[in-house]
């Protein structure tokens, strides 16, 4: 059989399985190895996870998959186990999201993970972060004025926009709940729903308007009772567990990228140097460039440490 006899092989049977990851996995098993398998929702998600993962195996062989969402992350591992392999090697991770709220959660046993917010992109849109891309990335010196008016601003905005989306998490969870399946897919971020001025983050009532316009699929749409009671809920407190993590990164890169650009202006103002921004920071690649950076959360290092030898 040649090698392009051998890919269509693996094609074909790749597409006849119901989970591409579970075929791939099966491929790659082997009982006399000390090895680790890794499944993720997504392709970006192995740039936060695995970094950490590394440092705790050494030379260790480690295998990653994209399962293409939580369903299939679960049904994989389901899978693993039904077929008997070797799962304590295997460790899976799966997003929050909104199902807590709902009491729709999926089972999380012992080899699996769970962000402690609603996604992992909640993770790497703080303080923190932004800390770390100016000392790191576009090397900003902890001397200059303009790194601490950055931390402010950063620490200062995202409160703003949590408190300015709480209407429209709690009209989310509400629709959800009756059953209007509204498609957030169509809202990867928030641009031309949230507007940024002044570093003031403003949601309109046109805004809000757009929005529903995204995401309704169905025509159908949740109670006022509904909304108002989880608009009482929401607490700005523990906002990061209800701000869905793609608003939240969306917002954190628009933030940034005009918090810079006001320092510039400043900087020209005053004949001085401007802030040379990397490309990576204003396209908001940020699982690239933080990735192995930031300090990974204490409940994936327990998990870690429980699953790695």
């Amino acid at each position: 059989m040649t090698i392009i006899d051998d890919y269509a092989k693996y094609l074909l049977e790749e597409a006849n399985s119901s989970v591409a990851a579970l075929h791939q996995f099966r491929l790659l098993y082997n009982q006399n190895q000390e090895e680790y398998h890794f499944f993720f929702e997504g392709e970006e998600d192995g740039l936060f996870y695995m970094p950490e993962a590394r440092r705790y195996v050494g030379d260790k062989k480690l295998y990653t998959y994209d399962c293409g969402g939580k369903k299939n992350v679960i049904e994989v591992r389901d899978s693993v186990k039904e077929e008997l392999y070797n799962i304590k090697n295997c460790l899976f991770f799966v997003d929050r999201d909104y199902d807590d709220i709902l009491d729709s959660q999926v089972e999380v046993d012992e080899n699996t993970y769970i962000t402690d917010f609603y996604s992992i992109e909640n993770e790497i849109s703080n303080v923190c972060a932004a800390r770390i891309l100016m000392s790191d990335i576009i090397r900003i010196s902890q001397a200059d004025p303009e790194f601490s008016r950055v931390e402010n601003a950063i620490s200062t905005g995202l409160l703003k926009f949590y408190r300015k989306i709480l209407p429209l998490s709690a009209w989310i969870i509400a629709a959800k709940q009756e059953g209007c399946a509204p498609n957030l897919r169509n809202t990867i971020g928030l641009k031309g729903i949230v507007t940024l001025s002044g570093l003031e983050p403003q949601l309109t009532r046109l805004g809000f308007v757009e929005f529903k316009k995204r995401v309704i699929s169905n025509g159908k749409r949740p109670s006022f009772s509904s909304v108002l009671k989880w608009r009482r809920i929401l607490d700005t407190n523990s906002a990061k567990k209800w701000v869905r993590g793609k608003y939240d990164i969306w917002f954190f890169q628009i933030l940034l990228m005009d918090v810079l650009n006001e320092a510039n202006s400043r900087r020209r103002s005053a004949g001085g140097r401007i802030i040379r921004i990397p490309g990576s920071v204003r396209e908001g690649r940020f699982f690239e460039v933080l990735g192995g950076r930031m300090p990974v959360p204490d409940s994936l290092q327990a998990f870690y440490r429980r699953k790695l030898h």
